[in-house]
């Protein structure tokens, strides 16, 4: 209720904002949907949904509205949902895309080959068969026999290492790198055979190893996705480093904003990008067709025009980062790793409590502030009404009966309905067990 009254008149004194908005969701609970200013990190406005539907975001947009007016720029994921309900409660305002979900589609486009590759390599137990064969050797050694067998051991498992991370995709490909080790490792192990060769030494094993690397890598199921992949990999890095989102993890920290003046020269090299690319052969014009295609879709909300912004701010990463901070201090003060409940009841609560960290907000509205005193002096009848509305908030309406109650509630009515007395007072005195306080007191 203090930040309520306190942020309008602060964000008009910003000048122009950009606003980012966001929905979070946890099994078992409603969707906790946030507006944030991009450029200070102040939540402006947070809300309990039934579900991230058109109607209930279009509600919340105007909740938002009334109270701060028109932001410069409204960003936004990529969901269809947002953009048409954005446009609908502000048709006035450009709209912004986050980068980070628009360049995980293209990954998705791209990269096609990561798949493919993975279903060569996993294929009749291909990979699983290569470590399980390490399991057989030692772990350490002294004579020359015995670290060759350590040296087949450690290159077995450095293989199978590149898979810990299969997840990330496609900020992380773990199948090409598998590749890429087989490769090295097909090398190491053919000059370690010359040597043995050259000097009459040398254990089976590295043989084995240089035979069974080279057949995984020559199965056409992995050799064709294989040099595609390559080939894409290079073309993915080339345009992330056009679009500046070299990072390789999307939660660190936001994007940087493009300087207006700078889009028209990343938009050539992104161009650029896909003719090299393009020149690789027919499979790779088809990709990037699609591609550009898709850059053509997009591009009114990847490079909006915003008059009286002289930056491009291009990520939602912040805001989302900031429903995990809530998540995770749930946790840490629960002991508790399911957070639903919790969220679902305080979690719009918890996102305007940011604002408490938020160092600009802090020193330009709440510095000199006594925090007790101001809470002290909230309407005490709406801070009860708010409280005792926070189980219901976002969830779809329900019979009011109290926990533990709906099977004797069921029951009675039963028992009501097969009596063989008047129905009166029985049941306005059993719909009365059901109905919410406001009903009765109506």
């Amino acid at each position: 209720m203090l930040g309520e009254a306190r942020l309008p008149p602060w964000v008009a004194s910003l000048g122009p904002w950009v606003v980012q908005i966001d929905g979070t969701v946890v099994v078992g609970s409603p969707v906790t949907f946030r507006a944030r200013e991009a450029r200070t990190g102040a939540t402006l406005w947070a809300d309990q949904l039934e579900a991230e539907s058109k109607a209930e975001v279009v509600r919340f947009l105007r909740a938002l509205r009334a109270r701060f007016g028109l932001p410069t720029l409204l960003l936004r994921d990529l969901s269809a949902t947002l953009r048409e309900a954005a446009a609908e409660v502000y048709p006035e305002v450009p709209q912004g895309e986050d980068h980070w979900h628009f360049l995980s589609t293209i990954g998705l486009v791209i990269l096609v080959d990561h798949e493919r590759l993975r279903k060569g390599l996993l294929a009749g137990d291909g990979l699983a068969l290569l470590a399980q064969g390490s399991r057989r050797l030692p772990t350490e050694g002294r004579t020359l026999d015995e670290l060759e067998r350590v040296w087949v051991r450690l290159a077995l498992e450095w293989i199978d290492a590149a898979r810990l991370h299969a997840g990330g995709f496609p900020w992380r490909l773990p199948y090409l790198e598998v590749a890429r080790r087989l490769r090295r490792v097909e090398t190491w192990s053919e000059a370690l055979v010359r040597a043995g060769a050259v000097r009459d030494v040398g254990v089976p094993e590295v043989g084995e190893l240089r035979t069974k690397v080279r057949a995984l890598l020559g199965r056409e199921s992995v050799r064709l996705p294989f040099g595609r992949l390559a080939a894409a990999s290079a073309c993915w890095e080339e345009l992330r480093r056009a679009m500046r989102v070299e990072r390789g993890r999307r939660n660190r920290e936001d994007l940087a904003p493009l300087a207006a003046a700078e889009v028209a020269g990343v938009r050539r090299e992104i161009e650029e990008v896909g003719r090299r690319f393009s020149a690789r052969g027919e499979w790779a014009e088809a990709i990037w067709a699609e591609v550009a295609k898709r850059f053509e879709e997009h591009a009114s909300y990847l490079w909006p025009v915003v008059p009286g912004l002289n930056e491009v701010v291009r990520s939602t990463v912040a805001l989302e980062r900031a429903h995990r901070d809530d998540r995770h201090r749930i946790r840490r003060r629960t002991g508790q790793s399911d957070t639903g409940e919790a969220m679902g009841e305080m979690g719009s609560r918890l996102a305007f409590w940011s604002n408490a960290r938020c160092e600009r907000f802090v020193r330009e509205r709440l510095a000199g502030v006594n925090l007790w005193e101001g809470f002290a002096q909230q309407d005490p009848r709406e801070v009860r009404r708010r409280m005792a509305a926070l189980p219901r908030e976002g969830r779809r309406p329900r019979v009011m009966v109290a926990r533990g109650k709906a099977e004797g509630r069921l029951a009675a009515f039963v028992e009501l309905s097969n009596g063989s007395g008047p129905l009166e007072p029985g049941l306005s005195a059993w719909a009365a067990s059901v109905a919410s306080e406001s009903v009765q007191a109506g």
